[in-house]
C-alpha cells in the first residue's frame, strides 16, 4: 500500500468540512437599518431611552437604528408587530416591566413566551411623591393622614392594574394602611392632578419629582438612598422592609429564533453603548441605575415578575381565575368572535333595509335604518365589553363601566324613537326629513373624533348646542341649561364620584 494513500483518504474525509467552512458566509449583519419598536407615543421614558440608545449606537454601528412608535394596548400592538416580522435581527423591541403586568392582566402571556428577552439595561425605583402645598411633606405625615382617612386616601398613578398600581398595593399592605388607587392614562396627567390637589400622593419615577418645585419625595423603594435625592428615605429606613425590588426596569427583546451570531452582535453593541460616557452622563440626576443583565438572567427575572403579577392582580380582583371565562358571552371580546358578530349584524341590517325599502314603511326606511345601525353598534359594543375587567375593590367602575353607561343611555333612546315611528307614523315630524338624522349622526361622529383632539370638555361644549340645534331645539335658554347640566353631571359623577379620567385632548 502506498504511503500517500492514508493521507489522501484523510484529506478526502476532511474535504466536506473544509468546504463547509469555506462556504459558510460571514453573515454581513447588519446591512440595513434596524427598527427599535417602542410601545408608547413619543415623549415617554421608554421612548426617551430608545432614542438615546439609537443616537449613541450610531457611533458603533454601520447602519442607523430607527425608533418606531407603536402605541396601543399597553404594549400588545408593539409586541404583535415585532413578532410578526422575520426573526432576522432587524427588529428590536424596547421593553419595560410595565409590559409584563399588561400582558398578564389581559391574558396575553403568550406574547411574553414568544420573545427572546435579550438585555436588561437599567432600572429605577418606585417613589412616593407628595405636593408640599397639601402639608404632607414626609412619610410620617402621609401615614398619619391615611390612618385618619381610612380608605379615602387617594394615590395617583398611571394605568389600572399596571406595575405601579401593584407596587402601590404592596406598599400600602406592608405599611398597614389603606389607600384608593386613582388611575390616569399617563404619569404627566397624574402629576398635574396631584398639583391640583386632586390626590394625596403620586407613585412614579424619581425624575417625576423634578416636574415642579412643589413636589417632594417622601419614600423610595430601594435598598439605599438615591444619590440624586439624598434627603428621601427608603422604606427600609422607615421600618417597612421588603420593598427593595419595587422598581421599573427597561431593556431590549428580540423575537425568538434570531441567529446566535446576530444576537452576539447586539450583545456587543449594547455593551459598547452602556460603557459610553455620554450614555452614562445622560442619565445623571434622574435616579436611574445603569445595570446590565444577559438573556439568561433577564429571562429568569421576567418569569418571576410574571408569577408575581398573576398573584397580585388576582388578589386585588383584576385578573379572572382560570376557567372563569367559560360562558358563551365570555369569548365575545376575542377577535374572531367580534368579526363573526359584526358580519352577522351587517347581514341583518342589509336584509332589514331590503325589506323596509320594499314595504309600506319605505317613507321611514332611512330613519329606521339609522336607528337600527345605532342599536347594532350599541349591542356590538356591549358584547365587546364582556372581555374587559369588571368592577373590583381596586377599580370601583371597571373598564366596562363607562362604555356600558353610554350604551345604557343610547340603546333605550334608539328603541324609543323606533317605537314612536311605528306607533304614530303620521305624527312623526322627521319622516319627510331624514337628512336631519343623517346630519345629527354626522355631528355625533365628528364629536367622537374631536374628543381626543380637543378633549372631552371643549368637544362637548361645541357638540351639545350643535346637536340640539340640528334636532330643531332653538330656545337659547333651554340649550344653555341642557349643555351646562350635562357638563356639570359629567364633572360630579364621572370625575368626582367615580374618579373616571376624561380625555383632556392633544391641545393641553
Amino acid at each position: 500500500m502506498c504511503w500517500w494513500l492514508p493521507a489522501l483518504l484523510s484529506l478526502l474525509l476532511c474535504l466536506p468540512s473544509l468546504q463547509a467552512t469555506e462556504a459558510e458566509p460571514s453573515d454581513p449583519f447588519p446591512t440595513q437599518p434596524i427598527r427599535i419598536v417602542v410601545y408608547t407615543s413619543p415623549g415617554g421614558l421608554i421612548d426617551l431611552t430608545a432614542r438615546r440608545f439609537a443616537d449613541i449606537a450610531r457611533r458603533y454601528s454601520e447602519v442607523p437604528l430607527v425608533v418606531i412608535n407603536r402605541p396601543g394596548g399597553g404594549g400588545i400592538v408593539a409586541f404583535e408587530e415585532a413578532l410578526q416580522r422575520p426573526a432576522d435581527g432587524y427588529t428590536l423591541l424596547a421593553v419595560t416591566r410595565s409590559n409584563i403586568s399588561k400582558m398578564v392582566a389581559t391574558g396575553r402571556e403568550d406574547l411574553i413566551e414568544q420573545l427572546d428577552w435579550h438585555s436588561y439595561i437599567m432600572h429605577n425605583p418606585h417613589v412616593l411623591i407628595t405636593n408640599r402645598q397639601s402639608g404632607l411633606t414626609s412619610w410620617q405625615q402621609l401615614q398619619a393622614d391615611a390612618v385618619s382617612k381610612g380608605d379615602r386616601q387617594l394615590w395617583l398613578g398611571a394605568d389600572i392594574g399596571g406595575v405601579k398600581h401593584v407596587s402601590g398595593v404592596k406598599m400600602a399592605k406592608q405599611a398597614g394602611i389603606q389607600m384608593r388607587w386613582i388611575p390616569y392614562s399617563s404619569g404627566g396627567q397624574a402629576i398635574a392632578a396631584l398639583l391640583g390637589n386632586m390626590g394625596d400622593a403620586y407613585l412614579g419615577n424619581p425624575r417625576d419629582a423634578l416636574a415642579s418645585d412643589d413636589l417632594t419625595l417622601v419614600a423610595v423603594a430601594a435598598s439605599e438612598r438615591l444619590a440624586d435625592f439624598p434627603e428621601a428615605p427608603t422604606f427600609t429606613e422607615l421600618g417597612i422592609p421588603g420593598l427593595e425590588q419595587e422598581l421599573i426596569w427597561r431593556g431590549f427583546a428580540l423575537r425568538q429564533g434570531v441567529p446566535e451570531q446576530r444576537r452576539q452582535w447586539f450583545r456587543q453593541l449594547i455593551y459598547q453603548v452602556s460603557q459610553d460616557p455620554d450614555w452614562q452622563a445622560s442619565w445623571a440626576n434622574d435616579g436611574v441605575t445603569l445595570a446590565y443583565k444577559d438573556s439568561t438572567a433577564f429571562q429568569a427575572l421576567v418569569a418571576r415578575d410574571t408569577q408575581e403579577f398573576q398573584y397580585y392582580l388576582t388578589e386585588i380582583g383584576l385578573l379572572r381565575e382560570p376557567g372563569e371565562r367559560s360562558s358563551l358571552l365570555a369569548g365575545i371580546g376575542e377577535q374572531q368572535a367580534r368579526q363573526f358578530f359584526t358580519a352577522s349584524l351587517l347581514l341583518i341590517n342589509a336584509v332589514l333595509a331590503l325589506v323596509l325599502f320594499r314595504s309600506s314603511w319605505r317613507s321611514h326606511a332611512a330613519e329606521l335604518m339609522i336607528l337600527s345601525g345605532i342599536t347594532s353598534l350599541a349591542l356590538l359594543f356591549y358584547l365587546m365589553t364582556v372581555s374587559l375587567p369588571p368592577p373590583s375593590t381596586a377599580d370601583m367602575v371597571g373598564a366596562q363601566g363607562v362604555p356600558r353607561l353610554w350604551i345604557y343611555l343610547l340603546l333605550p333612546l334608539a328603541l324609543y324613537q323606533v317605537a314612536l315611528i311605528l306607533r304614530h307614523p303620521k305624527k312623526n315630524r322627521l319622516r319627510k326629513r331624514p337628512r336631519l338624522l343623517f346630519r345629527f349622526l354626522s355631528a355625533m361622529i365628528c364629536y367622537v373624533l374631536l374628543i381626543p383632539i380637543l378633549g372631552y370638555w371643549l368637544a362637548s361644549l361645541l357638540y351639545l348646542p350643535a346637536g340640539l340645534y340640528l334636532l330643531k331645539y332653538r330656545q337659547p335658554k333651554a340649550m344653555l341649561a341642557l349643555t351646562t347640566g350635562w357638563l356639570l353631571f359629567s364633572y360630579l359623577v364621572f370625575q368626582r364620584l367615580l374618579y373616571v379620567e376624561l380625555p383632556v385632548g392633544m391641545l393641553l
